[in-house]
């Protein structure tokens, strides 16, 4: 008899402990986690923020005293300039506007000397005004502007802790798109600004086609006589 009631309450003690483990799994403390997260609508989104930011390099042109002529070093130094900044052709490069009073003409060739040589190259050229101009240099400006995906992305492959049971994405998820995006747009402008479309070019590229037809159908109609 007595064996018999130590056996029963071994039993009832199992019982109690695999209930207890059964409660703690199934309780919304042990399927959180510590970190009291859980799955939902706005948490389960993919989509990476792309940043855009406006860069402006500069370089700083200089001029001998009473002079207003390009040396051949400053020209190369607009060059390296150019080149390092990718500036593409038929861009946009801004040239300090300095003041034109006082000096006899010499500020006005000097912006006229650096105008004509980035026109040269290729370049548009914008009039900068600035507050303040130093002595015997202009300075060059060139506005760009670069996409950057959220810095998650540049983590890699990781999994945090605290995502075993809430059913919550990886972090880097989304990842792949966002940089795919960005690595697409020609001009990152666009994704804040983007450009008006211009209607002739679709009817310069509708008229080609239209002579390119007529063309081909009288070649056609020629060779068949």
């Amino acid at each position: 008899m007595q064996q018999k009631l130590v056996r029963k309450s071994k039993m009832l003690v199992g019982l109690a402990g695999l209930l207890l483990l059964t409660a703690s799994c199934t309780s919304p403390e042990g399927l959180v986690g510590a970190n009291g997260e859980t799955a939902s609508p706005e948490k389960a989104k993919l989509e990476k923020k792309i940043t855009v930011s406006e860069l402006t390099p500069t370089i700083i042109v200089g001029f001998e005293a009473g002079r207003s002529g390009l040396a051949d070093i400053e020209k190369g130094k607009l060059l390296g300039f150019i080149d390092a900044q990718q500036i593409e052709f038929g861009e946009t490069v801004e040239v300090e506007l300095p003041s034109f009073e006082g000096n006899s003409g010499l500020n006005e060739q000097r912006f006229a000397e650096v105008a004509h040589f980035l026109q040269v190259q290729g370049f548009s050229v914008a009039p900068r005004a600035t507050r303040e101009n130093a002595a015997n240099s202009l300075r060059v400006y060139f506005v760009k502007y670069v996409a950057t995906v959220d810095p998650n992305c540049q983590k890699g492959w990781y999994k945090p802790k605290g995502l075993g049971h809430e059913n919550l994405p990886l972090p880097y998820m989304g990842c792949a798109n966002a940089e795919a995006l960005a690595g697409m747009i020609a001009n990152p402008k666009d994704l804040v600004n983007p450009a008006t479309n211009d209607s002739a070019i679709g009817e310069r590229a509708a008229k080609a086609i239209e002579q390119y037809r007529k063309g081909s159908a009288g070649s056609a109609s020629g060779s068949s006589q």
